[in-house]
């Protein structure tokens, strides 16, 4: 019952996220002009262009020094190390046996030998 509720709602909100997407796609500004009384004329670029007598005077100074090329030299590339991606080490597995181990181990080793003349 949970599940379907969480899929209504997961299904609920990518309808409203495709439907509400075409509002977030117009151009930026565009409900602004359109609300103005006055739309913008297609042969002016908006906005306006600063004039030549605007920018800021040029100090002269950085025109007339040369620029002097700078001399290319092809470096000998380095051998990339790659490290090689090791796994973890695996733990030992250590085999403790008991005194009363061996002795039962050795009693059903006879009995395989025992079993095996016969």
């Amino acid at each position: 019952m949970k599940e379907a509720i969480v899929m209504v709602r997961i299904t609920l909100l990518a309808v409203a996220t495709l439907l509400g997407a075409p509002a977030f796609a117009g151009q930026p500004g565009a409900d602004l002009q359109s609300a103005s009384a006055f739309p913008a004329a297609a042969d002016k670029v908006y906005p306006p262009l600063p004039t030549l007598a605007m920018l800021p005077p040029s100090s002269g100074d950085d025109d007339d020094v040369p620029v002097k090329p700078t001399l290319h030299r092809k470096k000998p590339r380095a051998p990339v190390h790659v490290q090689e991606i090791k796994p973890p080490p695996i733990p030992v597995a250590r085999l403790v046996v008991s005194d009363a181990s061996h002795a039962y181990l050795e009693s059903v080793q006879r009995q395989i030998d025992q079993a095996s003349i016969k």
